[in-house]
């Protein structure tokens, strides 16, 4: 951790870039928002919150993991062990957390001994890569047939505080269904809860990265136990989750499921966010297809269609009220010089 007195009043924000050594606003505004950042003692999560002088600031340091190198965490190892290949992709590691991807098709952990999973593969490789670790073990599952982030505890603190606080953490997936939904929206989503009548709603944010004539690839703020939730709030938007069940679609044969995104706060409050790529059948599926900016053909026909359901009581309306205008001047006319009454003409003869 690093302190540092303010000597001039400013925003928490601009006095973090300037000594806090993120790189980018954006990292700085997630730190302050995961509560990471702490004034006289006290965690403040606004970014914009102004700052006055003599106050101290306290972050979590960021020199001390620039200088540690990947492969070398948790104790140093033969060079034999240093060159031996992870069984599984790596796309984080630091003295307290390794995270993998756990592939689809396989068993994430099982208690039979006999049964082969990534995780036991990974500790077997961790045994002799990283033989100064405190300990090994696991702090998420991912279901067998889905994908994605699996984070590894290398201590027992890091594994108490994070198999607490998982669902509190940001966490955001690849999610592949057969169906279109409206670019970049919000799903909403209800659930019956048990002896009430009411349903209580649920809302998650997606974006829609790319869709072919069949298939849609969404970007969800979601974790694995929201999926029962997403399911039937595709069902509504008449979407199916691909690989999800044994009614839905499967193509790849595997879910429609990637952990792709988690945003960890560790004990102390440090920051990490840990990211991954699109898995590759993903995008051998939606090869070709466009992004949000490409309406659909369906959804334009949609579009047509409510466009003309409502100019058209306004067509007829206005046909309705065409002639009026027309009667009402033959009438105007009649009285000012036009021809004239029936009872003048008696009265003239």
């Amino acid at each position: 951790m690093e302190s540092k007195q303010v000597k001039a009043d400013m925003p928490l924000l601009e006095f973090l870039m300037e000594h806090g050594q993120y790189s980018t606003r954006t990292r700085a505004r997630t730190a302050v928002k995961a509560g990471a950042i702490t004034v006289d003692g006290k965690v403040l999560k606004i970014p914009s919150a102004d700052l006055k002088a003599g106050q101290t600031v306290t972050w979590q340091s960021l020199t001390a993991k620039k200088q540690v190198k990947d492969f070398e965490l948790g104790g140093s190892a033969s060079d034999h062990a240093k060159a031996t290949k992870a069984p599984y992709e790596v796309v984080y590691e630091d003295e307290n957390i390794l995270a993998y991807i756990k592939p689809a098709g396989i068993v994430f952990a099982s208690p039979k001994p006999q049964v082969k999973t990534s995780f036991t593969a990974m500790k077997t490789w961790m045994t002799k890569a990283r033989p100064k670790c405190e300990c090994i073990q696991f702090v998420n599952r991912i279901e067998k047939e889905s994908s994605g982030i699996s984070i590894i505890a290398k201590n027992l603190v890091w594994r108490k505080h994070l198999q607490a606080q998982w669902e509190q953490f940001q966490r955001r997936m690849y999610v592949l269904v057969e169906g279109h939904l409206p670019a970049d929206d919000v799903l909403f989503c209800f659930d019956q809860e048990e002896g009430k009548k009411k349903r209580t709603k649920h809302e998650f944010a997606y974006r829609t990265m790319r869709a072919t004539p069949a298939h849609t690839l969404l970007k969800i703020d979601a974790g694995f136990e929201h999926i029962p939730l997403l399911m039937s709030g595709l069902r509504r938007q008449q979407c199916l989750l691909i690989g999800k069940g044994k009614e839905m679609p499967d193509p790849l044969g595997r879910s429609g499921l990637h952990l792709f995104g988690v945003d960890v706060v560790g004990p102390e409050g440090e920051v990490i966010n840990v990211k991954s790529r699109v898995p590759q059948p993903f995008l051998n599926l939606m090869k070709g297809g466009k992004g949000p900016k490409a309406e659909p053909n369906w959804k334009r026909k949609v579009r047509e269609e409510g466009d003309e359901r409502e100019q058209r009581p306004m067509r007829e309306a206005a046909s309705r009220k065409g002639p009026r205008p027309e009667h009402k001047d033959r009438s105007s006319q009649g009285g000012s010089g036009g021809r004239p009454p029936r009872t003048n003409q008696k009265k003239h003869r």
